[in-house]
């Protein structure tokens, strides 16, 4: 029964009331354990959107009331650990699952980060009674924050990370999830949750599985990566996997020293306990082949690299400049007849394809055809086609830059939501007095073109020397951030804005006819355009789809005609 909903800036939050659930029917069991008396405690689920979900466990205080959470796969970490009274950091609190296991196993210090402000409003306030016991417990630090930002100000160490699902795949039945960036699961993010470790801790990072395995493979990859670059010679010693019998849930375990015998065998006696999951890759297993095996015994880069490279799937690390994790397919599947690929949708590159398509047949039927039936005059007015290359060619060079600077700020910004509005309102203000000045700047460098390099100029040095930098100052508060946001977007948007109403300009004394065809062919290519970076930046990276726009306008102000040409 639904009893509550919150929105925030990022997603919708819902409270339901739930019967405790069966690990017989469930499709997770692996996440729920085996004990009667723990499962009926299970009252309430919550979830986001209507789909990603997290169990809120009625939980009075006391260690007895959680009896039954050692046998889910969330305790992965702490089987695995050796410090007594561990330091844990959660990314992700949703319900507090996570968190009541750092609880059950005598958790030190509880740090749990939390990104949606509706979520962490309903424990703090909403639902304070049903939550209070571990809200208002000592050792616990509740932080409403992105996981990356707090965890860049936190020196740590800490013995376990936890890292739960933490996203959001409520867009699965649309494959939106598959455009959304995600920097928790980057290798920059890995190199980061590396270095908070402690020199015995674990992380944990758990995540729904496909057969043939991706997801946590992909994690694995980018896990041993981020082992090699902390100066790791064997990232198999470091590395156990285990994963839920039917196949569809595992827990990633990386640890900064390698596992000692008495741990593996700890967490290989813990597992087989249960008959929701087992150990599927140790420094030590032996059993049944997995991928995770597989990939783990190659133990050099260059088989490494050729493995990814092989594999069915892209399974390379996602980096901050192609932040699309759940990205599996390539282009190529599309076209590929193997019974693997057939059988698992390239859901990006046909949502890509298919948005192509209907947005293109849509500014044909709204826009050209009606240009073309009373406008058609305005086609054979001097120089048509250059103008209409020139309008072109900056409906394409400005959306490209606007996605890219949108993507780029999104891990400084703390959400793509929050990128999205600070770096539009900059844009939409930089642009407008670009506008506004329009005349007096071409006229004070002397010609559209000039304008061009200046932009190519800011955009290339911010690109060069700023951008790289942001990720050291994700730390400083909020307003501070958008205040550096609107200072770097400015200069550009000032220059973006005098390409349109120049042009105008110029059609007005040269080729009037035209005017209603430019507004047109600007529209038709900045409607088309986000898809198109879209899938720029998902196929070769942000820095990819920033610099595109520089020859795009550098060729848009050779191309608009000079006003003695006629």
């Amino acid at each position: 029964m639904l009893e509550h909903v919150a929105w925030d800036g990022i997603a919708r939050i819902e409270v339901t009331r739930m019967t405790p659930p069966d690990p017989d029917t469930v499709l997770w069991p692996a996440l729920l354990g085996d004990d009667r008396a723990f499962l009926a405690r299970f009252e309430r689920v919550l979830t986001q959107n209507n789909n990603a979900f997290t169990y809120a466990v009625n939980y009075d205080g006391t260690r007895a009331s959680l009896s039954g959470i050692d046998r889910t796969l969330y305790a992965a970490a702490y089987r695995a650990s050796s410090a007594p009274q561990p330091r844990v950091l959660v990314i992700g609190v949703g319900g507090g699952f996570d968190l009541l296991t750092a609880l059950f196993f005598d958790a030190s210090r509880v740090t749990a980060v939390e990104v949606n402000a509706a979520s962490v409003d309903i424990v703090r306030r909403s639902y304070r009674d049903y939550f209070r016991h571990w809200v208002e417990d000592p050792r616990v630090e509740l932080i409403q924050g992105e996981g990356r930002h707090v965890l860049s100000t936190r020196p740590g160490p800490f013995d376990v990370i936890q890292l739960s699902g933490v996203d959001s795949v409520s867009g699965t039945p649309a494959a939106a999830h598959v455009f959304s960036e995600n920097y928790l699961y980057s290798a920059e993010a890995f190199d980061l949750f590396l270095s908070r470790l402690s020199p015995g801790g674990v992380m944990n990072m758990m995540r729904q599985e496909y057969l043939p395995p991706r997801e946590m493979l992909k994690a694995l990859v980018t896990a041993v990566g981020a082992l090699r670059r902390a100066g790791v010679p064997r990232p198999r010693e470091h590395v156990i996997t285990v994963t839920a019998t039917n196949g569809l849930f595992t827990a990633l375990l990386v640890k900064k020293s390698p596992f000692t015998p008495e741990e593996e065998r700890r967490v290989a006696g813990w597992a087989a306990g249960s008959p929701y999951f087992a150990v599927s890759a140790a420094p030590r297993l032996e059993g049944p082949p997995t991928a995770y095996r597989a990939f783990l015994a190659l133990d050099d880069p260059r088989r490494e690299a050729a493995f990814a490279a092989r594999y069915p799937f892209d399974i390379r690390p996602s980096e901050d400049d192609r932040p699309f994790f759940f990205r599996f397919s390539y282009w190529w599947h599309l076209f590929s007849r193997n019974p693997l690929v057939a059988a698992s949708v390239p859901v990006m590159d046909y949502g890509l394809l298919l948005l192509l398509g209907t947005t293109g047949l849509a500014a044909a039927a709204c826009v050209y055809l009606p240009l073309r039936r009373l406008a058609g005059r305005g086609m054979r007015a001097p120089h048509a086609a250059r103008y209409a290359a020139y309008f072109a060619a900056i409906g394409l060079g400005y959306m490209a830059l606007e996605m890219a600077l949108i993507q780029k700020f999104g891990l400084f910004m703390g959400h793509p939501s929050y990128a999205l509005s600070v770096v539009l309102a900059a844009l939409l203000l930089a642009t407008g007095l670009g506008s506004l000045f329009s005349a007096a700047i071409v006229r004070r460098l002397g010609r559209q073109r000039f304008v061009a390099y200046p932009l190519a100029a800011v955009v290339i040095a911010e690109h060069l020397l700023v951008l790289p930098r942001l990720s050291s100052l994700v730390g400083l508060p909020f307003a501070a951030r958008v205040g550096i946001v609107f200072v770097l977007v400015l200069p550009i948007g000032v220059c973006l804005g005098t390409f349109f109403p120049s042009g105008l300009d110029r059609l007005k004394d040269s080729a009037r006819p035209f005017v209603p065809w430019a507004w047109g062919v600007n529209g038709i290519f900045s409607v088309v355009a986000p898809i198109l970076s879209v899938a720029v930046s998902m196929t070769w990276g942000i820095s990819a789809l920033l610099l595109s726009a520089v020859p795009v306008y550098v060729l848009a102000g050779l191309l608009l005609p000079e006003p003695d040409a006629r």
